[in-house]
């Protein structure tokens, strides 16, 4: 018998909506020592489970604005980091005109000449 899992619907289930700041300190309170305000690269890639020259290649499409400080090391705010990556950060590709697909023009027929 398969039965499927249904979350609680009490008073402690997961809130819907985005992810508020004082949730994400809220959760940082005791991981203030593993994950300090300010993370290296490093420890953001580890943070939100990308590696480090993926999340570079991220941050040089501008996907984190607001939290990424680009200077050599990259850093990055930690409770701003954390709301772009649960709250969707958005991408400057994505926010651009939607893909429209063109019309498939009808082959032409090619015609031989009799001139060289």
């Amino acid at each position: 018998m398969n039965k499927q899992h249904t979350p609680p619907s009490s008073p402690t289930a997961t809130p819907a909506g985005p992810l508020t700041l004082e949730e994400v300190q809220t959760a940082f309170a005791t991981l203030a020592d593993q994950y300090p305000p300010l993370l290296s690269l490093t420890q953001a890639a580890e943070l939100a489970h990308y590696t480090p020259g993926s999340l570079k290649k991220l941050v040089s499409q501008d996907r984190f604005p607001a939290s990424a400080i680009r200077a050599r090391p990259l850093r990055f705010w930690r409770d701003r980091f954390t709301l772009e990556v649960f709250n969707g950060a958005t991408s400057p590709r994505r926010s651009a005109k939607p893909f429209k697909e063109q019309p498939k023009a009808t082959p032409s027929v090619r015609t031989e000449s009799t001139t060289r």
